[in-house]
């Protein structure tokens, strides 16, 4: 939304100072008819890098990819590799494409376990 790479790392330093469990990154997608609907999108380099700073300065977050999934090659599956951990995903505005079936069989094929850690000791 037009943040410059200084307050990106402010961010993540902020979060990590406050010892936040859980960090969505979004990537904004432009809509018609929205105050920011002219603003350009990320490259699919630059969403990365931010998961991957975002993922050193917090070790143990959940670091959820969110919105701006479909700025990204196989639906953001680099992101997985670069850091993410969790995603937000369904039947959504920003993730047109994406399903929960599609993203577990994703997940899945890159040998990541999508067993929620609430259900692992049932």
């Amino acid at each position: 939304m037009g943040e410059t790479w200084e307050d990106r790392l402010d961010m993540a330093v902020s979060l990590a100072e406050l010892e936040i469990e859980s960090i969505p990154i979004n990537a904004l997608m432009p809509i018609k008819g929205t105050p920011l609907e002219n603003r350009g999108t990320l490259l699919e380099e630059d969403i990365l890098r931010t998961i991957a700073f975002f993922r050193y300065i917090n070790p143990t977050a959940n670091i959820r990819l969110a919105a701006g999934r479909r700025l990204m090659e196989n639906n953001g599956e680099q992101a997985f590799r670069s850091g993410a951990s969790a995603t937000i995903t369904g039947n959504m505005l920003t993730t047109s494409g994406s399903t929960i079936e599609s993203d577990k069989k994703m997940l899945q094929e890159m040998g990541r376990d999508i067993v929620p850690e609430y259900l692992v000791n049932q």
